[in-house]
């Protein structure tokens, strides 16, 4: 199978309020990287070097940075919808790249594999966790036919990302179509807790010895 499409643009999403970390988790550091480091490092297998921020960074790096839209602090939650809508309206490429920094183990070789699925067929490509969940944060987006649909839902405070994908043509990919990559275990352990960071910590530790 080969990729169908060309040089998409790449957004790691670093807003979000970390209230369960207790701090900025884009800032924290696994196997000698932040972890926004990690993500962008993910997206440049496909992206080539077009990766943006979405969010708010009060810290040093090399990257575009975008804030997210349309969000009132006082009044909203930091959905992660937000950063999706906010990546879709900047991007100026056929089909977007999205991932959290909170992946920390998504490799080049997941983001390459999810991309071969992407095609004119559908409006996004979602990879499926091996607990049978949708991760719509690493994934793959066809401007054209997701941008109004998530800029009504948003206009409406309709928040969750979960309806979102079922308001458009998704390929959701089988934890099946992707296990055979390396590191595939760990692809989607989600680090929003401090236990979390502890238990990714360990794993790539593990994984600098091996």
């Amino acid at each position: 199978m080969s990729i169908k499409i060309n040089n998409p643009a790449g957004f790691v999403l670093i807003g979000g309020a970390s209230s369960r970390m207790g701090s900025d988790k884009a800032q924290m550091s696994i196997g000698g990287r932040q972890l926004f480091e990690r993500s962008a490092a993910a997206l440049n297998s496909i992206c080539r070097g077009s990766v943006t921020l979405v969010g708010e960074a009060d810290y040093a790096h090399s990257f575009q940075i975008i804030p997210d839209i349309n969000i009132d602090p006082t009044t909203h939650s930091r959905a992660s919808i937000y950063g999706l809508y906010t990546a879709l309206a900047f991007a100026k490429t056929p089909w977007i790249a999205v991932l959290a920094c909170d992946l920390p183990f998504v490799t080049g070789d997941l983001m390459t594999r999810l991309a071969v699925y992407c095609s004119n067929e559908f409006d996004a490509v979602i990879p499926i966790q091996p607990d049978a969940k949708p991760q719509p944060l690493c994934a793959f987006y066809r401007r054209e036919g997701c941008l109004q649909v998530v800029e009504a839902m948003v206009g409406n405070d309709e928040l969750k990302i979960q309806n979102f994908l079922s308001r458009i043509n998704t390929r959701f990919v089988e934890f099946d179509e992707i296990a055979d990559l390396d590191g595939s275990a760990n692809f989607f352990l989600n680090v929003n807790k401090p236990e979390d960071y502890q238990a990714a910590a360990e794993i790539a530790a593990v994984d600098a010895y091996q």
